[in-house]
Parts: C-alpha cells; sequence; structure tokens
C-alpha cells in the first residue's frame, strides 16, 4: 500500500486538524448527553468514551485520505520492532519519575500564576478518580489514540518538510494545545517534545505510546496512593527519592542519546 498525501498535514494544517478532533468530540458529546446514551455513568468515564469515538472517526478519515494502513502508521521504520523496544524500553522508563517531577514543578508555577478555581479541581478529581475505566483510558487508550494522531500523522509530515527542531517542538505545541487548559499544557508539551524526540530517531509510534503510558501510569498510581494515605497529601517528596529520580532521568536520557545516534531519514 502506497502512502498517499505524505507531507500532510503542514502547520497550519495540523492546527486546523486538532480543531477538527475538537469540533467532532464536541459533536459526539452532544449526541451522547441528548440521547441520554450514558446516564448513570461516572463522567469521566464518559468524556473518556467521547474521546475514543472522536478520535476513532477522524482516523477513519485520515486513513482513508492517506492511504496508509495501521502497521505502516505504527512502525514505518525499516528495523525489527522487537529490537527496537529491546534497546529502548528501559532507559525510557528510567525517564518517567524525573519527567513527572519537572512537569509537577512547571504545573506548580503555572497554578500559582492562574489559581485553579473549584469546576478545575472538581474535574481534574474526577479525571484522576480511581476505577478500571479511568486506568485503562489514561494508561492504554489515550497514549495510543494521542501519540497515533501527533506523532503518527502530524509529526511524520512535520518531519518530511521541515527541520527538525520545528517539527517536534510545533507537534508538541499542538499537543499542549488539544488538552484545552494550562494546567496539563505544560506536561503535554514536555511529553511531546520527549515523544518526538523518539519517533524522530526511532520512527516508531511504540517507544513514544511506551512513555506516554508510564508516565500516565505513574501519575495515575501516585494519586491512587495519595487517596489512600490522606496523611501524606501535603508531604513532601522525600530527598532520596528526587535524587534517585534525577538521577535516573539523567541516565536515561544519555544512555538513550548514546544508544540511538543519529537522526533517520524521513
Amino acid at each position: 500500500m502506497t502512502e498517499q498525501h505524505p507531507t500532510y498535514p503542514n502547520a497550519v494544517e495540523a492546527l486546523l486538524l486538532v480543531a477538527v478532533l475538537m469540533a467532532i468530540e464536541l459533536f459526539v458529546a452532544a449526541a451522547v448527553f441528548d440521547a441520554n446514551l450514558l446516564a448513570g455513568v461516572n463522567e469521566g468515564d464518559v468524556y473518556g468514551f467521547i474521546t475514543v469515538v472522536g478520535n476513532g472517526i477522524l482516523f477513519v478519515g485520515l486513513m482513508a485520505y492517506k492511504h496508509i494502513s495501521y502497521r505502516a502508521l505504527f512502525h514505518p521504520a525499516g528495523h525489527s520492532l522487537v529490537a527496537t523496544m529491546t534497546l529502548v524500553s528501559v532507559p525510557i522508563l528510567m525517564l518517567v519519575p524525573g519527567l513527572v517531577m519537572v512537569a509537577g514543578a512547571l504545573n506548580s508555577i503555572v497554578q500559582w500564576m492562574f489559581p485553579m478555581n473549584a469546576d478545575d479541581v472538581a474535574r481534574f478529581e474526577e479525571q484522576m478518580a480511581p476505577g478500571i475505566v479511568p486506568v485503562l483510558f489514561s494508561c492504554i487508550a489515550a497514549p495510543v489514540l494521542e501519540e497515533m494522531l501527533f506523532r503518527g500523522v502530524i509529526l511524520r509530515g512535520f518531519l518530511r518538510q521541515y527541520s527538525r527542531t520545528f517539527a517536534i517542538l510545533w507537534s508538541a505545541t499542538l499537543f499542549g494545545i488539544a488538552h484545552l487548559n494550562l494546567y496539563q499544557m505544560m506536561t503535554a508539551l514536555a511529553i511531546g517534545m520527549v515523544a518526538g524526540w523518539l519517533y524522530e530517531r526511532c520512527r516508531s509510534l511504540w517507544p513514544c505510546i511506551l512513555l506516554h503510558a508510564a508516565y500516565n501510569g505513574f501519575v495515575t498510581g501516585y494519586y491512587s496512593w495519595v487517596l489512600a494515605h490522606p496523611q501524606a497529601e501535603t508531604a513532601r517528596v522525600g530527598a532520596a527519592f528526587t535524587g534517585v529520580s534525577f538521577g535516573a532521568l539523567i541516565l536515561g536520557g544519555l544512555i538513550l542519546l548514546r544508544l540511538l545516534g543519529k537522526s533517520k531519514p524521513a
């Protein structure tokens, strides 16, 4: 199967693509709520369902337009997927605790500048509520769907027409914008830049999905632990954990730089 429109989308088209995704999700949400299809279901689970359906609708059109198979979308590299994941999985996982701490520090600055209102707090608590469906969505569905769009389609097209620096930064910025709130934008930007670099080097979505899923899983697990230990909610992260997290972040980054070497051709 020969890919059509290999340079789609460009920088402007990608922004419009994100807007189309939001419009589709609004349409699906209106249909779900008007028809009362998921009455009695947790609100966070409902929005997870809306996101999955919205992305599914968008990808039916995108895959037909680009005439590309899912196999080619997920792993366009010429080298083995097993070899790639064997090489990079451990150092990618080493990055996660440190990235969570860096993103948390950036989010603290954002929240200090723009304090969250009661609705924002309630929405985040709903999203992070423990349960099988929220965990499946945040740790599996969201990483797969978001990486398919922002790295598999958008960054893939960017790398064929722009410098790798612009391609990675603009795709990561769009990833942040798509979250539609300041409090997740910095996290999405950080993850987007690292995932973008991984995609540019590996030409595979699977390392990006692993990073994204591990990050979300770490955050979800920590939040669940806080809920189970309310007395520890205001406790500071220990110096030992902080040191180990940043040490692992640096070491994992150096290993990836050493292993991946020069970027792969588009």
